[in-house]
């Protein structure tokens, strides 16, 4: 568990490490919202606060629900919303089942597309 715990710890902060230029000031907000929830379902998830868990995975996924997540619909990025939309579905899921380990593997789901889809952004730009 320890090392699973750590896992996650090294993803937050590879959230946090990845650029956010580049973005408009609508999506730089979201972004920052949703690093936000996603910071305190680590928390959640370490302390193994089931309430907490709960109401942060939820606002995950409403993020996803809002006309503001439809500026990231771009094919490029297709592949990597459609992860992250699978796995906070599943986080929210796993959080309503109380199901803490179930929602530890989606939050590395989750943290693995957001690193993967910043990183995909960052190529993109450079290749601009």
């Amino acid at each position: 568990m320890t090392r699973m715990l750590c896992t996650f710890a090294t993803g937050a902060l590879l959230l946090t490490a990845v650029s956010a230029g580049g973005q408009t000031p609508r999506t730089g907000a979201m972004m920052r919202e949703k690093l936000t929830h996603a910071q305190k379902v680590l928390e959640a998830l370490t302390t193994s606060n089931q309430s907490l868990l709960q109401s942060e995975s939820a606002a995950l996924e409403r993020i996803t629900q809002s006309p503001r997540w439809d500026e990231l619909r771009m094919t490029e990025l297709q592949g990597y919303t459609d992860a992250f939309l699978k796995a906070v579905h599943e986080l929210n899921a796993a959080a309503e089942r109380r199901d803490i380990d179930a929602a530890a593997v989606q939050y590395g789901n989750m943290t693995t597309a957001c690193v993967r889809c910043h990183r995909r952004l960052k190529d993109l730009r450079i290749a601009r």
